[in-house]
Formats: structure tokens, C-alpha cells, sequence
């Protein structure tokens, strides 16, 4: 292991002297790439500033309040919390930063996650409703309202341990009973997590944990919310994963036979949605095809608690105008305008079975953009409410009989303001009916458990992927719209839901697109195949 660097101290009651903050600005550049938290791998830091230190004296911890500014000439702010250590001694999965070192005696600065003294003055924040003041803010912590008739224990004598689970924030579990969850990056202005998983708590929807408190950073640019506590649900993972299990269990079946899948005619989903599954379809995709049904009620379910106060504005639905229209044909647009140029960029760069479609795609361009036009045009008369805003299986926790619905924080690129407009409900269920398909094309990456591109053939797992994603997106669909029912949060027509439901697919491909081509040109087959198959 690289040795780590040594910062002078003044001294031990006061370790973290302008000189020592200036030195660990020095050191953070180089730390901050290799985590998941940070979110601006691609920007060119010019220079990290540290704007407050926010003492936490029962755990020897601090918190960091980090300015950083970008070549470009943005700048984003972060909290990063450390913790000393009694000596130089590591602690396995501490993040290491520095050796601090006072007349020749050093200790080590870590990561304050790897502290459980640290950890459970968080708990006992929120249980206290205890402020920390730093040198020009402070942070804040508060126990939420909850509803009548529900009560919490915060328990201070539970074991605590940080979460593997890969997130761009920083979750911390208390025994089986509450996970706090500490925001890495951060901005002024109501961050909807917490606001969309308050309303849930308070109108009695049982499909998300409940909120039990907040964390708050105030300082000279607002106030920024900083992080949540919840209750913790018992899973078995998220719904990614299972998802993967299932396919692997389905793919057993499924290249077991002596023949590929039976050709489905090409139906719109909304209209495939409504065919009986027949017997065979259902013995070979198993039980995931009912907790598919069952996704899509709670999705609906989610989307109606959502819909159902008209006395609170930030959460009373609106219509849909013309000037809505406008503006949300513009969004498309230009995210059509990225994708398409990123495609060009790099369409050299794409090999493989993707390169055809890439090019048929290119040749396309026209139509794609064409599919938008109507939404500036056409009335459509569902309500626009909150919703979810980064729907997709990894957002699903699986109990073993049921799905909890999690991080509401919405697409962590866009701006807080954006994240908190209402929308089309079928903008989350796009997201959810994408992420099916990227589910099902996995097993040609090795994804899927059991399923080897080198022992298949790569086409008869593409066609057996195909099969399990219309069956199971039409599954999805069925049970949201059985549960919406004749909710205003849906349009009343098929036209108009075909409408919507493909515009928001075509949308969140064409994301992908330019996402794939940046991050994993292998997987951009995934979103092209997806947007051919709507269009053609």
C-alpha cells in the first residue's frame, strides 16, 4: 500500500489548522475519483476549497463542507466527514486520507463513516434534535412528525455498520431497525428525497420506508439538506439482482429447448399487455411474471398517494398545457440532439453485433425526432404530478414476497429544481419498462447467473432475451394500469397513452445512448435496439 501523507499538526485540540485544511484540499483531487459518491469524474478540478469545518468533539469527527471549482467554471459542494484515529494503526475499509502528526506522534485520518462513535452521534442527533455549530454554519438534525397512530424507538444502543451497496451517497445501518443516509453531494434548496419520502411517511404508503428524521447543513450560501434517517426494511436485495436470478433460472428453461422462442407479432406494449399469457409463457418465465403485475400495481399505487392532496402545492396535480408541451418537447429535443451527436462522435468506436444497428439508427435520426412532435400538438389530459424521476429496478428493494420503493431523489445530474417539476406519472414507468429490457440484454454481457455467451449462442440468447423482456414489460404494464384504473394520473385513451409512453421510452434510450457510448460502448446495442424497436 502506497505510505500515507504526513500533515503537521499544531496540536491535538485543535488538529485541523487552516494549514492542515489547506493540505488535505491538496490530497483530494486524487482521492475523490476513486469514489462512488463523487459525481464529477469527468470534470477537470481546478481547486477544492474547504468553506467550513463542523466539529462532532464526542467522536473525535469532523465534517467537511467542500467547495469545489471546475475548469469549466462551475462549482459543486460536497461534505466529506473524517475522524482520527487513537494511532496510525489502519482500520480496514476506513478510506485512509493522511497521517496527522503532532511533535513527532502520529494518528490517522479516516473516513468518519468507519467511526461508530461517529455513527451513532448521528443517530443520537436526530433522536436529541442536537445542532453541531462550525466556524461559520452548522449542522442540524430533527426528528420528523410522524403520522397518528405510528411510533418509533430510536434505539441508541444498536450496532451500526456502512452499507456495500454501491451509491452515490453514504448509508449507514442501526442494528435491523434504521438506515441513515448522509448526502455527499449537496445544494442549496428542498431536496426531494426528503420530501417526496415525508409526504409518503405522512399519507400512510406502506411501500417506502418511513422517514424518522433529517439532517441539515446552514450556512452563508442556504440551507442544504445533508441527509435522512428510516426506518430499514428487512430484503433481499434490490430488484436489480433478483431480477438477474430470475433470468438465470428462465434462461435454464429457455435454452433447455430444442427450438428458440416462437416469433410475437409486433405489438405496441400497451396493447400486448392485454393478451392472456398462455400456459407455456408462464411455466417458462416462472413466478417473476406475477411480481412483474405486482410492480406495476405499486408503481400505480405510488403514483396515486402521490396525486392525492390538492391542498399541498407542491404535490397538487396540475393539467397539462400547451406551454408544457412546448416545454417538454424541448426537453426531448435536445436530448435527442446529444444523443445523436455523441453517436456520430463515436460511431467508429462501435464493433460487434451494435455497429448495424448504430448505423441503421444514424439513418434514422428524422423519424426519432418526429416521434416528438406531437406532444407540443396534441391536448392530453392526464395530470401532471410528482414522481419518482430515476425509476428503475436498482431503486426497488425485493422482500422476498413484496417491493419497497426507495431513493426519491430523482436523476442525480439535474439540477434540485428540475428534480422537484411535476411530470406524466408514464414517465416513471418508461424508466421502469427500460430498465426490464437492460435486465434481459445483461445475460449477453455475463450478467445473468448461469448464462455464458461462449457456451450459446449469442443469438438465441438475444431472442430468448427479447421474449422475457415483451412478456415481462407487458406484465408490468398490466398491472399498472389495472391499478391506476381510471385515475387522472393516466390519459383516458389508448392514443394517448401510446403517445406518451413512447415518447418517454424514446427520451430515456436516447439517454442511454450517450451514456453507453461515454461509459460502456459494448452495452450502447442495449438502448439502440430498444429505440429500432419503436420506431420501425
Amino acid at each position: 500500500m502506497t505510505a500515507l501523507p504526513v500533515l503537521q499538526a499544531g496540536s491535538w485540540s485543535s488538529p485541523l489548522s487552516d494549514h492542515v485544511l489547506s493540505r488535505i484540499s491538496e490530497l483530494l483531487p486524487d482521492l475523490v475519483r476513486t469514489r462512488r459518491w463523487f459525481r464529477a469524474k469527468a470534470k477537470t478540478i481546478v481547486s477544492i476549497q474547504v468553506t467550513d469545518v463542523v466539529p462532532f468533539p464526542e467522536s473525535e469527527s469532523w465534517l467537511l463542507v467542500l467547495d469545489f471549482h471546475y475548469q469549466a467554471g462551475d462549482s459543486e459542494s460536497y461534505l466529506l466527514p473524517l475522524s482520527l484515529a487513537a494511532g496510525q494503526e489502519e482500520v480496514f475499509s476506513a478510506e485512509p486520507l493522511a497521517i496527522l502528526e503532532v511533535e513527532g506522534h502520529g494518528r490517522l485520518l479516516y473516513s468518519a463513516l468507519a467511526n461508530p462513535k461517529f455513527r451513532d452521534a448521528l443517530l443520537s442527533a436526530v433522536a436529541n434534535s442536537r445542532s453541531y455549530k462550525g466556524r461559520v454554519g452548522e449542522f442540524l438534525a430533527r426528528a420528523t412528525e410522524l403520522p397518528p397512530g405510528m411510533t418509533v424507538n430510536l434505539n441508541l444502543q444498536l450496532d451500526s455498520s456502512v452499507s456495500r451497496a454501491e451509491q452515490s451517497n453514504s448509508s449507514i445501518i442501526f442494528g435491523d431497525q434504521f438506515i441513515a443516509k448522509l448526502f455527499r453531494k449537496v445544494e442549496p434548496g428542498i431536496n426531494p428525497d426528503i420530501e417526496i419520502g415525508t409526504f409518503l411517511t405522512e399519507h400512510a404508503f406502506a411501500n417506502t420506508p418511513a422517514v424518522l428524521g433529517t439532517f441539515e447543513y446552514c450556512g452563508p450560501g442556504g440551507a442544504y439538506a445533508a441527509g435522512i434517517l428510516q426506518s430499514f426494511v428487512r430484503n433481499q436485495g434490490d430488484a436489480w439482482d433478483y431480477t438477474l436470478e430470475s433470468l438465470g433460472s428462465f434462461f435454464e428453461r429457455a435454452l433447455s429447448r430444442k427450438e428458440g422462442p416462437h416469433p410475437i407479432s409486433n405489438e405496441h406494449p400497451l396493447l400486448f399487455a392485454q393478451r392472456q399469457v398462455p400456459q407455456d409463457v408462464r411455466e417458462l418465465l416462472g413466478e417473476y411474471l406475477d411480481y412483474a403485475v405486482l410492480l406495476g400495481k405499486r408503481t400505480a399505487e405510488m403514483h396515486q398517494v402521490l396525486a392525492s392532496d390538492k391542498n399541498i402545492p407542491d404535490f397538487a396535480p396540475e393539467p397539462f398545457t400547451q406551454s408544457e408541451g412546448q416545454k417538454l418537447y424541448a426537453e426531448m429535443l435536445k436530448q435527442s440532439d446529444a444523443a445523436f451527436d455523441v453517436l456520430r462522435q463515436k460511431q467508429s468506436s462501435i464493433t460487434g453485433p451494435g455497429a448495424e444497428s448504430a448505423a441503421q439508427l444514424l439513418m434514422l435520426e428524422d423519424q426519432v425526432k418526429e416521434r416528438f412532435s406531437p406532444l407540443r400538438e396534441r391536448d392530453i389530459t392526464a395530470e401532471r404530478i410528482r414522481i419518482h424521476g430515476d425509476y428503475h429496478l436498482g431503486q426497488i428493494l425485493f422482500t422476498g414476497n413484496d417491493f419497497m420503493i426507495i431513493d426519491f431523489e430523482g436523476e442525480p445530474a439535474r439540477p434540485l429544481s428540475e428534480r422537484r417539476e411535476k411530470a406524466f406519472a408514464l414517465r416513471d414507468v418508461a424508466g421502469m419498462v427500460r430498465s426490464f429490457q437492460y435486465a434481459a440484454y445483461a445475460a449477453l454481457f455475463g450478467q445473468v447467473p448461469g448464462v455464458s455467451v461462449k457456451s450459446e449462442s449469442p443469438e438465441q440468447i438475444e431472442a430468448w432475451s427479447a421474449f422475457w423482456n415483451d412478456w415481462i414489460s407487458a406484465a408490468y404494464l398490466r398491472g399498472y394500469f389495472e391499478a391506476a384504473g381510471s385515475a387522472s394520473i393516466v390519459p383516458p385513451t389508448q392514443d394517448e397513452r401510446q403517445l406518451l409512453l413512447d415518447a418517454f421510452l424514446l427520451h430515456k434510450a436516447l439517454y442511454e445512448v450517450a451514456y453507453e457510448l461515454n461509459n460502456r460502448p459494448d452495452w450502447v446495442r442495449i438502448p439502440v435496439r430498444g429505440i429500432l424497436s419503436l420506431i420501425q
